[in-house]
């Protein structure tokens, strides 16, 4: 606060009388009206999103259409082929079936009045935070959908499903043992595992397990478990959080959280359970190869499956504004109900 003196040259009632000198305070509010600082635009970002990695899409130019994938018997299946050197030649049939997909639309859109744009702060550009809300808002919502697939017991074959009970829960189950339970997994699936997935709050039960810790203690030495905590707790150093366990497939976290309009707290995408893929790499085109899940997504214009667009709006408000559109259009499909695994009730 500054101090400064004026003299009165008429009386002002409630003031002083003509002549008399009155002392003044200057405020900061004299001085300063409150503006958005240039230099400051804070915000939150969701975690990554891991739904392409674990059902990795295939670009499509048809809203529907069909694939034709092979019977495990025809890899499995036992077949009599001893006989004598005059007997009838034993046949096999190659057996393959036909499943449909047909896409479904994502597309959100956003407006901004030309008078919103007018005025903008120096830090703020509305048209690009309405683009990357919308964008967000298409890649959580096919966030879920992978998750909830991947996570519904009905998608898989029941030998693929294991529930664990209270005693086999991994933080606090009196005869749980973690390693084993992923290891009994592994050996169930059709097709040999490349993927595990847990959200954070699985994984860290996990890595706090004595069971993991002496297998880690045993396999890599006494620091390795601390080493694997503290990277899976910094996500802020790296995009992608995964670890090694020897003896099993990579293991990766899916931090993704969504927003529970009921109880107003974040969950995560991924459930409190353990997802088990196969994924072979590129896309299955010999018959020999097959993973847990693919997504079908229409190419589009842009080539590669996602779409934004602006276009302005001259009946919208006094000015008119721009209109802000980003769209996706795919389906996530269960291809390998018997390659990978579902491991639920890990934590109680």
């Amino acid at each position: 606060m500054e101090k400064f003196s004026i003299v009165l040259a008429d009386s002002v009632q409630g003031l002083g009388v003509a002549g008399q000198r009155v002392s003044c305070a200057l405020l900061p509010s004299d001085v300063h009206d409150p503006t958005e600082l240039p230099t400051y635009l804070a915000g939150y970002r969701p975690p990554q999103y891991r739904g392409d990695e674990a059902s990795p899409p295939i670009l499509v130019d048809n809203d529907e259409d069909k694939y034709r994938s092979f019977s495990s018997d025809d890899a499995f299946k036992r077949v009599l082929v001893k006989g004598s050197t005059t007997g009838a030649v034993p046949e096999v049939d190659p057996k393959s079936a036909l499943d449909s997909y047909k896409v479904a639309e994502r597309y959100v859109g956003a407006f901004i009045p030309r008078q919103t744009e007018l005025q903008r702060g120096n830090a703020y550009n509305p048209i690009m935070a309405a683009m990357r809300r919308a964008r967000r808002a298409i890649e959580l919502d096919r966030e879920i959908d992978v998750w909830t697939l991947l996570t519904t017991n009905a998608n898989w074959n029941a030998n693929n499903v294991v529930t664990l009970g209270a005693t086999f829960n991994w933080n606090g189950g009196s005869a749980s043992d973690p390693m084993a339970d992923l290891q009994n997994m592994c050996e169930r699936s059709a097709q040999a595992v490349t993927d595990i997935w847990m959200n954070l709050k699985v994984a860290n039960a996990f890595l706090r397990h004595d069971a993991v810790r002496d297998h880690l203690r045993m396999m890599i030495g006494d620091s390795a478990a601390g080493n694997d905590l503290q990277r899976v707790n910094n996500q802020s150093l790296v995009t992608n959080v995964d670890f090694i366990i020897p003896g099993l497939p990579p293991i990766h976290v899916v931090p993704g959280k969504v927003l529970n309009e009921t109880t107003s707290l974040l969950d995560f995408i991924l459930s409190d359970a353990v997802v088990l893929t196969v994924k072979p790499p590129g896309v299955p085109s010999d018959g020999e190869e097959i993973a847990t899940s693919y997504t079908f997504r229409r190419r589009g214009p842009s080539g590669v499956g996602f779409e934004a667009r602006e276009f302005f709006l001259e009946n919208r408000g006094p000015l008119g504004g721009t209109m802000v559109v980003v769209s996706m259009a795919d389906i996530e499909k269960m291809t390998g109900a018997t390659s990978g695994g579902l491991l639920k009730g890990v934590i109680a």
